[in-house]
């Protein structure tokens, strides 16, 4: 966008300088938390701010504009307060600037210093060995972070089944299921990975695509970066429009230093050395087998070019199961926040204590001092000569996001990505009975996770015509069996006819060998999974399973064949890699399905395993199920192999809330818990739902609607009639209702429409809603939402023409008859004349329409 042309700028800067010359200390970012006020106002980022008065960027959005403007202009006024005509006339003003800005605002590509540019560009081009490592790191991101079990097919292009995911902030003590309030700040989560924070937490449940996300990042950054030469080029304002502006925080732009992407699994992270030289060794692992010389360990010591930066995306922090080791490596990439690097970290939600490692910042403490003692000018040249406000974005806390799931719109595209790698006849027709079965009940809910939805395709195209599992558990055993049945295909794609290939030369040892090994691995992963889930090591597996078939090998056959032949077969299994001498599995989800399935069929695991849970090993009880604790309870369930005391233990554990919430989940999945567990676990989320805490009554009602969908529906619907619910609250709340119970949704919102408990904007939206669900129901509430407000011009004008996209004639009606009766002053009689006069006009050309088409073709001119 143009800089510093417009006069929306230049007012945005003359108020920020009359509040600069104001006594008391200035900080922008004071001022943008106060007007975010713990969550209940609107959230705006200091670079997005930044932008505004710096460069003169034109905000996305009016009402971001506004907040900030109302905040300055209360901190200039004298009184601390502006009466409200007055704040009306500044808010139309700064409406009337903003639109003539955004009128004059056009791209501007021109670099800020063309001399100083051309002359960094000319030492900026990238060496040889930094483009064959972008070009080994684009094929490396490209390999599907799952596992595939279609016999006879390769798994596709990570690009062919990738569905754009979004994002949503969350703010320090405000993730996952305890926050008080909530931000609704959504945007593309790939502008989340590549904005201009100096450290990014990427969190989401199992399976929720992080890694998709992470690799699908690293292969456009350094696609971007091949084809740029690694030019520095000046950000450019997105352009936003309709929902993705209401959506979307204008932040979201590249930095000005181009971004290197550098994906890393976390626990790469873990061997001796220096942060560089651990980065060059896990780059060795993953490049492993590509055209790819292993580079220095000083390569990722410096930046990777002049004027550039690494994005170092850091996969699976979750997994490191050993807090210790977790907390060392988190502490050392807090120590190279200022350094040549980015982090984006993908992991599981962590306790906030952990997350607020990274929000802290090495030396902050002196700086804060030197702010008390010296003003503004120590802490300019402190930043050398930079504006507060960047050292407050600089050193602030680390970002927040969650992954959304899936938009379930967009999950065609996505299922016949998958359709077609696996070469189905037809795909067309086998995608319309995908989407035909997941469009009701848990299917809906289930395939908006990516690994769920990756493994539910891969079912589907095994067999189109058989029925999709329900539950999560189904899914995966059914996925298991699948495997089963490939490794032991007795055709030339099969693992079973290839040893049969390799070891016909062994005798009758070799037809052991070859009858037992597949099944003899599988189980042994089992084991090697449940080991890591609780012994929190990853090492040795390897060793493990090795030891666990070398019974099977046959006398004459080298050892070191053998264990060529055994890890062949194990990576074709596509649950794990072999990678320098350890076993990795494909996804932690997958291990965690393995280990409880084994601990499921083996009697004294099983009754260690309830201990644990019940607390009875000397160890605390459980307070909530993990992902692993609800595959165990389903496997029991599911093989008819429950340890005495299962039962009593569920009816225990769901009278607490955090475990409740787990027990709603096996109930959601189809798990059979027995009807006393149901109402135990409704009526501790009824009690947790009519608590306090909004975020927490949300939350504990998604979790009710597992069990009683009525229940959850009223929950949500009395808090709706709450006045002090904020408006963005309100959208979330209507949706989860709408989701609940359309059919219920209907009375809910009519109700909200006709109370006067409520301001009229909530009322309205309410309206919005029900005309969406039911447009004859909504044409009658707003009927009696006009006779009661048309005394008030504005609200008559807005309520009048929602009225008359549902019903003209009524509408004409109802406001000619109002202009009748009543007395009205100017400028008011004008502008509902004029409206009434647009409306007329438009419900003529309406009836000529349809004179027009229902008119014989033979009785119209030239005919």
């Amino acid at each position: 966008m143009a800089r510093g042309r417009h006069r929306l700028h230049r007012e945005l800067m003359r108020l920020e300088e009359q509040l600069k010359e104001l006594p008391g200390l200035y900080i922008r970012k004071r001022l943008l938390d106060d007007i975010h006020d713990g969550g209940s106002g609107r959230w705006l980022s200091p670079q997005t701010v930044a932008g505004w008065l710096k460069q003169g960027r034109v905000p996305n959005d009016f009402d971001d504009l506004w907040a900030f403007v109302q905040e300055l202009l209360r901190r200039i006024s004298s009184r601390g307060a502006l009466s409200h005509r007055r704040l009306e006339q500044k808010r139309i003003e700064f409406r009337d600037l903003w639109e003539a800005a955004k009128e004059q605002a056009v791209p501007d590509t021109r670099p800020v210093d063309v001399e100083s540019e051309d002359a960094e560009s000319r030492s900026t081009s990238l060496s040889g060995e930094l483009a064959k490592y972008l070009d080994a790191t684009r094929l490396a991101a490209l390999e599907h972070p799952y596992p595939a079990v279609l016999p006879g097919t390769c798994l596709p292009p990570l690009s062919q089944v990738y569905v754009r995911q979004r994002a949503e902030a969350r703010r320090a003590g405000q993730f996952s299921k305890g926050p008080d309030q909530i931000i609704w700040d959504r945007r593309s989560a790939d502008d989340v990975v590549k904005g201009d924070a100096p450290v990014t937490w990427l969190l989401g449940g199992p399976g929720a695509g992080k890694s998709s996300l992470l690799r699908m990042v690293a292969d456009k950054l350094a696609q971007k970066c091949l084809s740029d030469g690694g030019a520095i080029a000046r950000p450019r304002q997105p352009e936003l429009s309709g929902a993705l502006q209401a959506l979307s925080s204008p932040d979201n732009e590249s930095p000005d230093k181009p971004l290197f992407p550098v994906y890393v699994p976390a626990h790469a992270l873990m061997q001796p050395g220096s942060f560089a030289q651990q980065l060059a060794h896990a780059i060795a692992l993953q490049l492993k087998g590509h055209d790819y010389i292993p580079l220095a360990d000083a390569f990722f010591l410096g930046p990777p070019m002049p004027g550039a930066r690494w994005l170092i995306l850091v996969d699976g922090l979750d997994e490191i199961a050993d807090v210790d080791e977790r907390l060392k490596l988190l502490r050392t990439m807090r120590s190279y926040k200022k350094g040549p690097y980015r982090f984006v970290i993908g992991s599981r939600p962590l306790p906030d204590s952990e997350l607020a490692i990274l929000d802290e910042e090495n030396g902050t403490g002196a700086v804060r001092e030197k702010k008390g003692r010296g003003g503004l000018r120590g802490l300019d040249e402190l930043a050398g000569r930079r504006d507060v406000d960047d050292l407050d974005a600089e050193n602030g806390p680390a970002g927040r996001y969650e992954l959304l799931p899936l938009d379930v719109s967009e999950l065609p595209v996505f299922v016949r990505g998958w359709m077609e790698a696996a070469r189905v006849p037809e795909p067309a027709p086998a995608v319309a009975a995908f989407m035909h079965q997941v469009n009701s009940g848990r299917l809906r809910e289930l395939v908006r996770n990516p690994l769920m939805a990756t493994i539910l395709c891969q079912l589907h195209a095994a067999d189109p015509t058989h029925p999709l599992p329900k539950g999560r558990y189904a899914a995966y055993q059914r996925f298991y069996e699948l495997l089963c049945d490939r490794l032991y295909d007795p055709s030339s794609a099969g693992v079973n006819y290839q040893l049969q290939a390799q070891l016909r030369g062994y005798g009758a040892q070799a037809s052991c060998a070859i009858s037992n090994l597949p099944s003899r691995l599988l189980g042994a992963l089992g084991q090697a999974a449940f080991v890591q889930q609780h012994e929190h090591v990853g090492g040795s597996a390897w060793e493990q399973i090795k030891t666990s078939v070398v019974p099977l090998r046959p006398d004459d056959m080298p050892v070191g064949r053998w264990d060529a032949l055994t890890e062949q077969v194990l990576r074709r299994t596509g649950l794990v890699v072999v990678r320098a001498g350890d076993v990795v599995f494909v996804h932690q989800t997958l291990a965690e399905f393995l280990a409880a399935r084994h601990a499921a069929r083996d009697p004294r695991i099983g009754e260690s395993e309830l201990l644990r849970l019940s607390g009875k090993n000397g160890l605390r009880p459980t307070s909530y199920l993990t992902s692993y604790d609800r595959f165990l309870v389903a496997a029991w369930i599911a093989e008819d192999r429950c340890p005495l005391g299962l039962r009593e233990l569920i009816v225990d554990l769901s009278g607490s809330y955090s475990s409740a919430a787990g027990i709603a989940e096996l109930i959601r999945d189809g798990v059979d818990l027995g009807d006393e567990v149901r109402e135990s676990v409704a009526g501790t989320l009824r009690r947790m739902a009519n608590g306090r805490g909004l975020s927490k009554t949300m939350v504990a009602a998604e979790d009710l609607a597992s069990v009683d969908v009525p229940s959850a529906v009223e929950v949500l619907s009395i808090v709706l009639k709450n006045p002090t619910i904020s408006f963005l609250d309100r959208a979330s709340l209507s949706r989860k209702i709408i989701e609940f119970d359309p059919l219920r949704a209907v009375d809910v919102f009519a109700e909200l429409s006709m109370s006067r408990r409520l301001n009229i904007m909530y009322r309205d939206h309410a309206s919005d809603y029900l005309t969406e669900l039911d447009r004859a129901r909504a044409a009658s509430v707003i009927v009696e939402m006009v006779r009661e407000r048309e005394g008030d011009a504005n609200e008559l004008i807005v309520l009048i023409k929602k009225l008359f996209r549902l019903d003209m004639p009524v509408a004409v009606s109802m406001l000619t008859d109002v202009l009748d009766r009543r007395t009205w002053k100017e400028p008011h009689r004008s502008r509902l004349q004029t409206c009434l006069g647009e409306m007329e006009s438009s419900l003529q050309r309406s009836y000529r329409s349809m004179v027009s088409d229902d008119e014989p073709r033979s009785s119209r001119p030239g005919i």
